[in-house]
């Protein structure tokens, strides 16, 4: 048990660090021509789609709305404590860090890096810088680290955590392309934002077990 912490505590620093220097990487790559033209051939593929899947991709977008990811930090730390018990704190501040974490970092990004957003969130006079995806980050910090202290705790198996966290991020990544807000490199970079902020968080986690 010991030399697993040890290992965690070395690992997850590591993930945040480079999931931070993947966000730093490619936010300067969106100014490239080779990433936008890899962006724009997205937009032309989901574009003929879009009115389809308009419907679909409004519910799958929902767990990075910023009245949502919050709700879903709250319902899983009542779960955990009510099946585990223990010190609050434990659970509390590092879903509190993802939840806020999240929507601290794509902002502070934001205001230094600016960029124009796809066409169809232009016509809807959506002028926020677009990258990284809010969305895409607020979901995937928040659902990352609820699926790891589920899995720390007991309450899920790994595998099991990490296939239902995988594919609810991966679909409100991908709902934000399919909506016309994004970017295909806006989603991407969420991801990985919202991976640092996670493995910050479970550190704040292991910090507080250890104590």
């Amino acid at each position: 048990m010991v030399r697993r912490e040890s290992q965690l505590n070395a690992l997850l620093p590591a993930i945040a660090f480079i999931a931070g220097t993947g966000v730093t990487l490619l936010a300067l790559g969106t100014s490239t021509r080779w990433i936008q033209g890899r962006d724009d051939d997205i937009e032309r593929a989901v574009g003929p789609y879009r009115p389809a899947l308009h419907v679909v991709a409004s519910i799958i977008t929902q767990p990075g709305e910023w009245y949502v990811h919050p709700v879903i930090a709250g319902a899983i730390a009542g779960v955990i404590l009510r099946a585990r018990g223990g010190p609050p704190a434990r659970i509390l501040y590092p879903l509190a860090a993802a939840s806020l974490g999240a929507t601290a970092a794509h902002h502070a990004i934001k205001l230094v890096h600016r960029r124009k957003r796809p066409q169809v969130a232009l016509l809807r006079r959506k002028t926020e810088s677009a990258y990284p995806s809010g969305h895409t980050t607020n979901a995937t910090a928040v659902l990352v680290t609820s699926g790891y202290l589920l899995a720390r705790e007991g309450l899920v198996a790994g595998p099991v955590s990490a296939a239902v966290v995988g594919a609810v991020s991966l679909g409100t990544g991908l709902s934000r392309v399919a909506l016309g807000w994004h970017w295909g490199s806006d989603v991407l970079g969420g991801w990985l934002a919202g991976i640092g902020v996670a493995a910050m968080s479970a550190n704040l986690y292991e910090a507080l077990v250890a104590r």
